[in-house]
Parts: structure tokens; sequence; C-alpha cells
């Protein structure tokens, strides 16, 4: 279960709260991805089980990265970035970058 989120975005697009503020900061594709990704992240029991999740690749399943966040793509430009204590904590949205 998602214990805290550090995005007001995903806390309002997670709770289904769709303000103008969230429609004009991501479209309404995204937000349907996110919703679903969301679902899926705080449905999940521990990391491995996000790599058990059809529509993530395992490669791209809770990729951790250098200051120990994990991450989950919402499509090709957006991710779920989160950390792990007991469940995913300080949930955001965050663009991805591509060297």
């Amino acid at each position: 279960m998602i214990q805290s989120f550090a995005d007001k975005t995903a806390e309002a697009i997670f709770h289904g709260i769709h303000t103008h503020g969230v429609r004009k900061k991501v479209s309404s594709d995204l937000v349907k991805n996110a919703e679903r990704k969301l679902d899926l992240l705080n449905s999940a029991e521990n990391l491995e089980s996000l790599k058990m999740i059809p529509s993530i690749s395992k490669d791209e399943a809770a990729v951790r990265d250098g200051r120990g966040k994990y991450s989950i793509p919402i499509d090709d430009e957006w991710r779920l970035v989160f950390g792990w204590n007991d469940g995913p904590e300080n949930v955001e949205m965050k663009e991805s970058y591509v060297a």
C-alpha cells in the first residue's frame, strides 16, 4: 500500500481528483496510464511483485537509481519514482530523461 506521496499531482491522480492543475500539467492519456500504474504500485506486496505485472517489462520494473529510489515507467516520457520501506513511499511523477 502506498504510504506517502512527494508529489501533489501523483496524489491527486491516485485519489481520482482531476483538478485544473492536474489537467494543465499532464494529458488525459497520461492520467489514465498513471492511475493504472499507481493502482498496481498500491497493490504491490514487495518489489519483486512489480516484475510480475505484464504491462511492465522485467527490465523496467523497480529500477533503482544511485540515490536509492526505485521507478517504474508510466509511458515513454514519465515514470513513477518512489522509495520502499515496507511499501512504496514518497511516490512522485517525474519526466524520464534520455541521455
